[in-house]
């Protein structure tokens, strides 16, 4: 009798070690399932991925100034492209978007590109002056800085204006789509 429960005890007793080491194995499994998402979470907040890099700026943006309709396209890959919207009486109201000409606003910033800075967290326009960027906040709000003799920060629409040169910049994004554009373009 005592030579049958000797195998059975042996038996329980390393059965109740085992169970001691799952249990620590699941928590050094836990400690590793933590760093990795840590390590992902940091990962993804530092820099946008390249696909959708400039995503919170892509958009279509009104650059109005008196009366003279014009269009800024920002593309995925982010290219500033300025159009002069023809349906107004400057343009012979005319239902297609033109290549700007020297009189449409924003027409300075026009085929110049925006990279992301890493260090500012903003997208600035490249080889503008003024320099332009756009910044997006913790709320997803869209803001413009520029950046020339004073740093003007604003949500709201900006328009500047001289005889020579028309800038308006909105942080707004409106209901045309770069696709709308693109078929609306003017037959030359």
């Amino acid at each position: 009798m005592k030579k049958a429960l000797l195998p059975l005890f042996v038996s329980l007793t390393l059965a109740a070690c085992g169970g001691g080491s799952d249990s620590d194995n699941k928590v050094t499994d836990t400690s590793s399932k933590t760093q990795t998402n840590t390590t992902t979470s940091t990962g993804n907040t530092q820099t946008p991925e390249k696909s959708d890099e400039f995503a919170p700026i892509a958009g279509v943006y009104d650059a109005t100034y008196q009366g003279d309709k014009a269009i800024v396209v920002i593309t995925a890959a982010g290219e500033y492209q300025v159009f002069d919207d023809l349906n107004d009486s400057v343009g012979g109201n005319k239902a297609c978007y033109a290549a700007p000409s020297d009189s449409t606003p924003n027409k300075k910033f026009n085929g110049l590109s925006f990279e992301y800075d890493e260090n500012l967290r903003h997208f600035k326009l490249k080889n503008a002056n003024p320099s332009l960027a756009f910044e997006v906040d913790e709320y997803k709000t869209l803001q413009y800085i520029i950046y020339g003799g004073n740093i003007t920060v604003g949500s709201g629409s900006l328009v500047v204006g001289s005889a020579s040169e028309k800038v308006v910049i909105s942080p707004r994004k409106m209901t045309l789509t770069e696709a709308d554009i693109t078929a609306q373009k003017c037959q030359q």
